[in-house]
């Protein structure tokens, strides 16, 4: 397994996988991540692409198996979310991550976090997260990777969401 920021040349397959993973979305009828079929990234990675904030993730025969995007700086998505907690620590926020669907449901999504721990291990104290209130199974998931619940957040239009964090290292 491999992580690997992406290149700008690599930006197009980035917004690619954010759209294959889109679709996937709508067909089990989720409008997560809607914005992105509409054609706009409110997240915008191609930016956070161009800053290094975006890895590849890779299966030990070099198939692209997923994506994320790490922001060490809050964006305002993460001021409005996690209020609440603070930023007196230095963090990573994890965003768009993604297993491509064929290869959902194969450990790779642990493999990924495990990864993302590694690299960011000497880089911050935490990595942090969010997924919406109401997906049961990644709330199970991400908890049983490591991240602890930290409460939970509504965005502007009141949708509520979850907050997770995994602690890498005691800040002194």
């Amino acid at each position: 397994m491999e992580l690997r920021k992406v290149t700008i040349e690599e930006t197009e397959t980035a917004m690619l996988l954010l759209k294959e993973s889109a679709e996937w979305l709508k067909s089990i009828r989720s409008n997560q991540w809607s914005d992105v079929l509409q054609g706009e990234d409110k997240h915008g990675l191609a930016d956070a692409v161009a800053r290094g904030e975006v890895f590849f993730f890779y299966n030990s025969k070099n198939h692209l198996v997923g994506m994320v995007a790490a922001w060490k700086k809050p964006t305002e998505w993460d001021t409005l979310l996690w209020k609440t907690v603070g930023f007196n620590k230095e963090v990573c926020y994890l965003h768009r991550v993604i297993i491509r669907p064929e290869y959902r449901g194969k450990s790779y999504g642990t493999e990924l976090l495990s990864a993302l721990k590694l690299e960011f291990s000497d880089e911050v104290s935490e990595l942090r997260l969010d997924c919406l209130a109401s997906n049961q199974k990644l709330k199970q998931f991400y908890e049983k990777n490591g991240f602890i619940n930290s409460g939970s957040s509504s965005d502007s239009n009141g949708n509520q969401f979850e907050l997770f964090l995994f602690e890498l290292k005691n800040q002194s």
